[in-house]
């Protein structure tokens, strides 16, 4: 099994190394001391091949805080911050049962998980199936508790818990997600059924997990008293013993060619990632018959048009349902919450009071929401696919001043659109304010709009600018650079940690203006000088 794992080990590293030359390379600047033949380097790509595991196992770590910070750590502060630190480890303990436990054993098997480092290893380097499975699940089940200890023992401090419940629950989910592998595979050999494929149960699982999961955090109580079932000495040995049955089953089952020849057929749309997401994101974007309506095709249109401002202005009369419908969605949204307000308002006095006051002091929360209000990522990516993956095959298209001049008018054209629904919130939360009868005068009104503004300005900026700077698209619409997702990433968990900040309405507008209008100076600013260079079809 050592000489097996070793095998995957150098299959996995070179192909993360390649990976990682190759957007080390589309980096600005020191991307140019990358050329091909790096690749024919042995001893930089064993280099690369020592940082992309250090990096690999770096984001395990992380993804581990992540989920418990963000999943289940931050409900339960939001929801129920009033409660005591052993009434909120229980909802804690409540939802990372469900979760983890629950949801992830049913839609999570790496057994039969359809993989494309499946078919390459067992079909194509002719890898066998049982040496393979087995060094997969035993390093994934290694470095599954090793990357949740720390995690776990975190957040467990952070309830003054003691510590050794981290570790133990870190073993116990362990165990558990090993005997639900065993679970998967019984039912492939007696059934055969892949279980992960089945969509419907898979997301019923989902969606019943989550919704036992959050509801309870708003009743302000577990549904059971998770901290003394969770840790009983009965339950740990049971799932000892469990676990160390089901390892025995998995090692000794004999019909893994079967499992695995189920789970990499080459038509498989789940195998083959590419093909699934290029179908899936051109359906997204793609347009449609309806779409061009005989006012979108009218003669002399924009005769008052010359150059990329005639281009685009024919790119978004005749994209139109990218545009008008998100935003007419969003609007939709904005009025149902404002007459629910409304309603609150009518009959139950009481229960408006409490809500406006906290949406006096949830401006750091209009970070997130102003974040999925921006139109901006889906229109770049239908700009992509619908107008620049074919003219960027021209030279002059690619020219500073036409890939300028396009930014120019669609920054325009974003910003406009995105500032609709922010308006709509301003009007919304003000006029709410005013009817609750709270003190909230001109000064206030115009730092929470300022706010709103700017962050929306923020996002169009934010997205025109990842598009042009780092071009994720390839030519399926997949997100190819890693670069673009951690940024957003970056973005998102600094709009998460801002609703954590304890301050004034007026400070924290006065600080998101500051902060925008850097973002935005340097944004500018780098797409003035570098786009040109980067806004390539990949």
């Amino acid at each position: 099994m050592i000489s097996t794992l070793n095998t995957i080990m150098q299959i996995r590293g070179a192909s993360g190394a390649n990976r990682l030359l190759y957007y080390f390379g589309r980096l600005p600047l020191v991307g140019k001391l990358v050329n091909d033949s790096v690749y024919s380097r042995t001893s930089l790509k064993k280099i690369f091949t020592i940082v992309a595991l250090i990096l690999k196992i770096i984001w395990g770590f992380l993804t581990k805080f992540a989920y418990l910070g963000l999943i289940v750590y931050l409900p339960v502060v939001l929801a129920a911050k009033e409660l005591t630190l052993p009434e909120q480890y229980d909802l804690y303990l409540q939802v990372l049962v469900l979760l983890s436990f629950g949801v992830g054993t049913v839609s999570n098997a790496i057994i039969l998980e359809p993989k494309r480092d499946k078919y390459i290893c067992v079909k194509l380097m002719r890898l066998p199936a049982d040496k393979y499975m087995h060094a997969v699940l035993t390093l994934r089940a290694l470095t599954f508790f090793i990357y949740f200890v720390p995690a776990m023992m975190v957040f467990a401090h952070v309830y003054s818990a003691p510590l050794w419940q981290g570790v133990l629950l870190s073993l116990l989910l362990s165990l558990w997600r090993i005997a639900g592998e065993a679970l998967h595979l019984w039912i492939f050999d007696t059934r055969e059924i892949v279980l992960v494929k089945k969509n419907g149960l898979v997301w019923s699982a989902i969606g019943v997990g989550y919704l036992l999961a959050f509801v309870p955090l708003y009743r302000g109580n577990a549904l059971m008293d998770m901290d003394g079932v969770l840790f009983n000495l009965s339950l740990s040995v049971a799932l000892v013993v469990l676990g160390a049955l089901s390892a025995l089953y998995i090692g000794r089952y004999p019909g893994y060619r079967n499992a695995v020849d189920a789970v990499t057929k080459i038509d498989d749309p789940l195998l083959d990632m590419g093909r699934m997401m290029k179908e899936a994101n051109r359906k997204q974007v793609e347009t449609q018959e309806k779409d061009f309506t005989s006012n979108q095709l009218r003669p002399g249109q924009f005769a008052d048009k010359t150059g990329y401002a005639y281009l685009n202005a024919i790119f978004f009369s005749r994209h139109r349902r990218f545009l008008i419908q998100p935003i007419q969605r969003r609007l939709l949204i904005i009025g149902a919450l404002f007459a629910a307000g409304l309603l609150i308002l009518l009959t139950a006095p009481d229960t408006f009071s409490n809500l406006v006051q906290y949406i006096m002091s949830a401006l750091p929360m209009l970070v997130i929401v102003m974040s999925f209000t921006s139109i901006g990522e889906r229109v770049c990516k239908a700009m992509f696919f619908n107008c620049d993956l074919s003219l960027l095959r021209y030279g002059f298209y690619r020219e500073r001043s036409a890939v300028l001049s396009n930014f120019r008018v669609r920054l325009l054209r974003i910003s406009g659109l995105n500032l609709i629904p922010a308006a709509a919130i301003c009007v919304v939360v003000n006029v709410l304010i005013l009817l609750s009868g709270e003190n909230w005068g001109m000064t206030d009104t115009l730092i929470f709009s300022g706010a709103i503004l700017g962050l929306s300005l923020f996002f169009s900026v934010h997205h025109l600018f990842m598009y042009y700077i780092f071009q994720p698209y390839s030519t399926e619409l997949n997100v190819k650079n890693p670069f673009f997702s951690i940024m957003n990433s970056i973005v998102l968990g600094v709009g998460i940690i801002c609703m954590q900040f304890q301050s004034t309405p007026a400070h924290f507008a006065v600080t998101v203006l500051f902060v925008s209008v850097a973002y935005v100076l340097i944004a500018l600013f780098l797409v003035y000088r570098y786009a040109a260079k980067t806004f390539r079809v990949k």
